[in-house]
């Protein structure tokens, strides 16, 4: 699903009929009359973000969610200093009680559980670049207690949250899903409301039904369109030094194989997972322009605010001749608003 494209305004230029090229940040290169140049000028409009963490409210997750609040400006820096649209949204492990048991009678068996976290008073739901404090509030919505359920199902939850009528504003068509869980155990997501942590039982959710209802959920593909990252137990050491009673979160990290998403121990630092995890979504979300012809490769120029580009796949341009499209990776990835002109010679000049 290409979405870049359509929020790009796009102006074609040609100069003067010279055997030299325009100017394309001091490199003259073109062999054609500039009469048969191209160049394209955008303004760059980023794709909208909206993430929702799915944080486990067990009783050992207090320092967790600590670590979640204190280090939050490492994950939102990122997307403000660009200047990106992005909107943020809590909710439980335990969501899924709203949703498939709602009508079992349990305690926690009522719709409001599916609905968003906050913590705030008067209540803000979803965060945004335009909510005030926004670090504080997230800090507020994040400590969503440790009293909840240790039957904790992400997977269920995190669909239960999204699916919801009382969180109905959060989701914006051709936005790019972000989903992230925390949690130190692991997701037993099955039909039966009792406790039930057996990889073998017959009503376990399969991960690739998860993805699937990702996929139907944005209307898109995994990648390019949503994931879902775990910050968990991966290994070993790790779920030792936790703890007695811990579990390694292997369906978490097959979930984010699956779809593009990263796996990030629990038991490292939050600042530095964070902060990945932002630069991850932002690469995701990919700074993808379309040419209007097919270009010499040899003759193309990028240039970002008068910064002229390598080419370069890991900080700098390439070019995707299927769809006639060059990307920005990196470093070089622009801010919302940015200028980008694009130079280059046609393969056919009629």
């Amino acid at each position: 699903m290409n979405l870049i494209n359509p929020l790009a305004a796009v102006t074609l230029c040609c100069a003067a009929t010279f055997f030299i090229s325009c100017d394309k940040g001091g490199s003259n290169f073109s062999v054609l009359s500039s009469s048969a140049q191209f160049q394209q000028e955008l303004t760059y409009e980023p794709r909208k973000i909206d993430v929702l963490f799915v944080v486990d409210n067990s009783g050992s997750m207090s320092s967790s969610q600590l670590s979640l609040a204190s280090n939050f400006p490492s994950f939102i820096n990122y997307f403000k200093a660009k200047g990106y649209d992005f909107k943020i949204a809590v909710t439980t492990t335990d969501a899924f009680y709203g949703d498939q048991f709602v009508t079992s009678g349990c305690s926690l068996c009522n719709i409001n559980q599916t609905k968003f976290r906050s913590g705030t008073n008067p209540k803000i739901y979803t965060i945004d670049s335009t909510t005030p404090g926004l670090e504080s509030v997230f800090a507020q919505n994040i400590n969503v207690g440790i009293s909840g359920s240790g039957d904790e199902r992400a997977f269920s939850s995190f669909k239960a949250a999204l699916s919801s009528s009382l969180n109905a504003d959060f989701r914006r068509p051709l936005a790019f899903l972000s989903v992230i869980i925390v949690s130190d155990e692991e997701d037993f997501s099955h039909d039966d409301i009792n406790l039930n942590q057996s990889y073998t039982q017959p009503t376990l959710h399969s991960i690739s039904s998860y993805k699937t209802f990702l996929e139907g959920f944005t209307a898109g593909q995994s990648n390019t369109d949503f994931h879902v990252s775990t910050i968990s137990i991966l290994d070993e050491p790790c779920r030792a030094s936790l703890g007695a009673g811990r579990k390694i979160g292997l369906r978490y990290m097959e979930l984010a194989d699956s779809t593009g998403g990263s796996k990030n121990s629990i038991c490292n630092t939050f600042d530095t997972i964070l902060n990945s995890i932002s630069i991850q979504i932002v690469n995701q979300i990919k700074a993808q322009f379309f040419l209007t012809r097919n270009p010499i490769l040899s003759s193309i120029r990028v240039i970002i605010e008068g910064v002229l580009i390598p080419q370069d796949a890991v900080n700098g341009w390439t070019y995707d001749s299927v769809t006639n499209s060059i990307s920005i990776h990196g470093s070089f990835i622009p801010n919302a608003g940015a200028s980008i002109t694009i130079n280059f010679d046609p393969e056919s000049v009629n």
